[in-house]
């Protein structure tokens, strides 16, 4: 739909949203989602909005499908929807190389985010919170640690980094392409 004629997204004209709104009420609810006029696309602020959450997307493509039948562009067009359907926000959050072994040495974020196997966010602090180490960084060890991470004794920094990297947390997301 990008490609198509009527513009570079999807809209509705206004004779097209009138209908679509006559019949689908529910199109006038934001339900706290910044679309864009009369369209399915929604906006976050980077940094001051929420993620777009699985429950937001649905919503997306309700609005989408029940716009979709009232667009005359597409009037009789067979429509393939794909979704690019990633488990987490970001393709890979952190950087091994960033990262040092030991209490008190490099680490370039506050927190690690890892999700358990129902898909529920934790969140790991990288910097201790009381003595003997408050508000040092914890390092790769204490952090494999707390992962729940087996770690061999006398293990490299270069092993750790790579034990490290097939963790969730520390993976690239392959992503799914779906057509529904």
């Amino acid at each position: 739909m990008v490609c198509h004629p009527s513009g570079p997204f999807f809209y509705s004209n206004e004779d097209e949203w009138q209908k679509a709104i006559t019949k689908f009420p529910d199109l006038l609810k934001n339900n706290d989602i910044n679309y864009i006029d009369r369209t399915s696309t929604a906006a976050i602020n980077v940094g001051a909005d929420a993620y777009f959450d699985n429950e937001t997307v649905l919503l997306q493509f309700q609005r989408l499908l029940k716009m979709l039948k009232f667009k005359t562009d597409y009037k009789d067009h067979d429509i393939d929807v794909l979704l690019d359907n990633a488990r987490k926000h970001t393709a890979c959050q952190y950087n091994l190389n960033d990262f040092r072994k030991n209490i008190d040495s490099r680490c370039p974020v506050d927190v690690i985010e890892d999700y358990d196997e129902n898909d529920i966010k934790k969140t790991i602090q990288s910097f201790f919170s009381s003595d003997p180490h408050e508000n040092k960084s914890k390092g790769l060890l204490e952090l494999a640690k707390e992962l729940n991470i087996t770690v061999p004794t006398k293990c490299s920094l270069s092993e750790l980094r790579k034990l490290l990297s097939e963790h969730p947390a520390f993976q690239t997301v392959n992503n799914r392409l779906l057509v529904l």
